[in-house]
């Protein structure tokens, strides 16, 4: 008859390795088995759009390039409610977030110190450029300024931020399929 874990209301995961208990793996409990597991950055931004397709982006004060709003995600929300946040907190506009135009992946970078991270993009909509002149109010501690720019423009974003960014709107004009892209180690 085998033997089952003491059952105390903390879920239990088993080991990896050759470390064992009387011929049985060592289990660990909850926060110690996900203490072990790799870190992941999680983010999600935003593709908005005026009427003649132009797209907003914005220059944090933080980065030499510019961005798309967005940002990384807080505890407790997912990536789709973090991009209407970050906009809220960024532009000062409360936009519907709407469907999942682009995913990035990027494995961790030991050169960067930095953990693997996916990276969403989601279509804001379209609000006419009057509007988002009006009301656009750019987070002083945050950003240097915001622009609305056609694609040709999007170098501005840097080199994978505008891919990410073409990628989108190739989706929103139909000629592309939201998929995930991983990006090779930097």
């Amino acid at each position: 008859m085998g033997r089952t874990p003491l059952r105390t209301g903390t879920r239990v995961h088993r080991c990896t390795g050759d470390d064992t208990m009387g011929g049985m793996p060592r289990l660990l409990p909850d926060p110690a088995y996900f203490a072990s597991l790799p870190k992941v950055i999680t983010s999600g931004a935003v593709i908005l759009r005026d009427e003649d397709g132009r797209f907003v982006i914005e220059k944090p004060n933080y980065r030499p390039h510019w961005l798309l709003p967005g940002g990384g995600v807080d505890p407790g929300e997912d990536a789709r409610q973090c991009a209407q946040r970050e906009v809220k907190e960024e532009l000062g506009l409360d936009v519907e977030v709407g469907r999942l135009l682009a995913v990035d992946w990027l494995p961790a970078s030991p050169v960067r110190s930095a953990p693997m991270g996916v990276h969403f993009i989601f279509d804001a909509g379209v609000i006419p450029r009057a509007q988002l002149e009006e009301e656009i109010v750019p987070q002083a501690s945050e950003l240097d300024d915001w622009a609305l720019i056609e694609e040709e423009r999007a170098e501005l974003l840097s080199t994978w931020g505008a891919a990410r960014a073409r990628r989108a709107l190739a989706v929103l004009r139909g000629e592309a399929e939201v998929d995930l892209v991983s990006r090779p180690r930097r």
